[in-house]
């Protein structure tokens, strides 16, 4: 089994009826109840789930459907919290006008060069 696990999330999962992506859960799940090292690296839209003050709500016929706040931001918090690395490729950022500013606080901005070193760190890699 590998001790160190870089988790790669590329592509949101709009409209869903989930408060956020099933696959963003999955691994702030994984970064607390595991003995293994997962790290998060955030590339092309999948940089969006870093940005701070989103809002997220569900609503059926008007009445909101969400127990807890699990817009991106205060997931990608959570991993941090929990001792995940996460890292976003400011190349992605850049071509979606996403400044460091407007990141979570820890949120590591990388170059597209460096992401290719931090997949070489890790011993498993997973795409999502």
């Amino acid at each position: 089994m590998a001790n160190k696990v870089l988790t790669i999330i590329e592509k949101p999962i709009y409209l869903s009826f989930e408060p956020v992506d099933p696959h963003l859960f999955a691994t702030a799940l994984g970064v607390s109840d595991t003995p293994v090292e997962v790290n998060i690296l955030l590339r092309d839209s999948g940089v969006t789930y870093a940005v701070k003050n989103q809002s997220v709500s569900a609503k059926i016929v008007g009445q909101d459907v969400m127990l807890h706040d699990a817009s991106p931001d205060k997931v990608v918090t959570y991993m941090i919290d929990h001792g995940a690395r996460v890292c976003a490729v400011a190349e992605d950022m850049k071509a979606r006008g996403i400044n460091k500013e407007d990141l979570v606080d820890r949120v590591e901005v990388i170059s597209e060069d460096d992401s290719v070193r931090l997949i070489g760190e890790h011993e498993g890699v997973i795409v999502w």
